[in-house]
C-alpha cells in the first residue's frame, strides 16, 4: 500500500474480489464494477484452515495477488471520468482452531497484504478478534447458521479499535438458504452495533454477480440498518477499513486535509457585526462626559 495513495472521499468500494481464478476471469469482473461506478477495489485471496495427514498444520501463506492489467472498455471509462481503478491487496484468514492464530501473526510480520481479514468459527476466536488481533476486517459468514453468539462487549471493544465487520452480498444471490442465513446472522450483529462499522462486499464470482453500490447499499435494510447510514457500507466505512491497514501497516497516523473556502455570506455577518462595534464606538466618544454626584 505504501506505493498506492489513499482513496479521496465519496468513492465507492468493492472490498472482496476473488483473485484466485484466472487472471481474465478477473479482469472481466473489475470491468463491470468500474462499469457500475465503482474505483476501488481489493483483490482477495483467502487461507483456509487445512491439516495435513499426521494432525498438524501446514502454515503456507499465499503471495499478494499482483495488478490486473483492465480491458479497454474499463479503461476508457476511466479515462472519461478522469479516474483510475485504485487495486489493494487483501488476505482473508479461516480462523477454525487456536492453531490457526499462528497464520495471522505470520501475515501480519510479513506485512505484504493491504487489508487483513479474519473469518472466526467459534465464539473464543471471535472474542480474541475483536478484542486482541490487529485486524481490519472481521467477516460473517452467510453458509450457516451463526455458530456462537454474538456478545454486546466484543462488538462494542472491535467498533472502539476501528474494526469492520464485512457482509457479502454474491452468495445471497446465489443461494436461497444462504440469503435467509446471512439476513439472520447479520441482524445478530446489527442489534447491538446498530449499523455501525458495517461494510459490504461483492466476493462474485461471474461478472453477473455484481450489482451497483446503491442497490448493494439498499441490502442493508434486510438488517435493520437506518437509512440514512446504508450508503456508508459501500464508501465511508470502506474508506476508513483502507486508512486502518495504512496505519497497521505503517505503524503511522493518516491524516486527509482538505481545503475549505470561507462563505460569502460569514465574510458579510463578521463585517456587518464590525460596523456595528464601530458606530457604538464612536456614539460613546462623542456623548457628553457623565456628572458627578454631589455626596452631601
Amino acid at each position: 500500500m505504501a506505493n498506492l495513495p489513499l482513496p479521496k472521499h465519496g468513492k465507492y468500494f468493492d472490498l472482496n474480489v476473488p483473485s484466485d481464478e484466472a487472471v481474465s476471469t478477473v479482469s472481466k469482473r473489475l470491468t463491470m464494477l468500474v462499469y457500475l461506478g465503482y474505483e476501488i477495489v481489493a483483490l482477495t485471496k483467502f487461507l483456509p484452515t487445512t491439516t495435513s495427514s499426521k494432525g498438524k498444520k501446514k502454515l503456507i501463506i499465499p503471495d499478494p495477488p499482483s495488478k490486473v492489467q483492465l480491458e479497454e472498455t474499463a479503461e476508457k471509462i476511466l479515462k472519461d471520468k478522469g479516474a483510475e481503478l485504485l487495486q489493494y491487496t487483501r488476505i482473508t484468514i479461516e480462523l477454525a482452531e487456536l492453531d490457526d492464530v499462528r497464520k495471522v501473526r505470520e501475515v501480519l510480520n510479513a506485512g505484504v497484504y493491504d487489508l487483513v481479514a479474519v473469518l472466526p468459527r467459534t465464539e473464543k476466536l471471535f472474542h480474541s478478534c475483536c478484542t486482541e488481533y490487529n485486524i481490519d476486517i472481521i467477516c460473517i459468514d452467510g453458509s450457516e447458521p451463526l455458530p456462537y453468539i454474538p456478545r454486546h462487549n466484543a462488538i462494542k471493544s472491535a467498533i472502539t479499535r476501528g474494526l469492520f465487520f464485512e457482509v457479502c452480498y454474491a452468495p445471497m444471490i446465489r443461494n436461497n438458504t444462504v440469503r435467509r442465513h446471512t439476513i439472520s446472522n447479520v441482524q445478530k450483529f446489527a442489534e447491538f452495533s446498530k449499523g455501525k462499522n458495517h461494510i459490504m462486499s461483492g466476493a462474485a464470482q461471474i461478472p453477473m454477480e455484481v450489482r451497483g453500490p446503491y442497490d448493494v447499499a439498499n441490502i442493508n435494510t434486510l438488517f435493520c440498518v437506518a437509512k440514512n447510514i446504508v450508503t456508508h457500507t459501500v464508501s465511508k466505512n470502506c474508506r476508513a477499513a483502507v486508512v486502518h491497514g495504512f496505519s497497521r501497516k505503517t505503524a503511522k497516523c493518516a491524516i486527509y486535509v482538505q481545503k475549505k473556502d470561507i462563505v460569502t455570506e460569514d465574510r458579510e455577518i463578521v463585517k456587518g457585526k464590525e460596523n456595528n462595534m464601530k458606530k457604538l464606538f464612536d456614539n460613546n466618544q462623542n456623548s457628553p462626559p457623565l456628572k458627578k454626584k454631589k455626596v452631601e
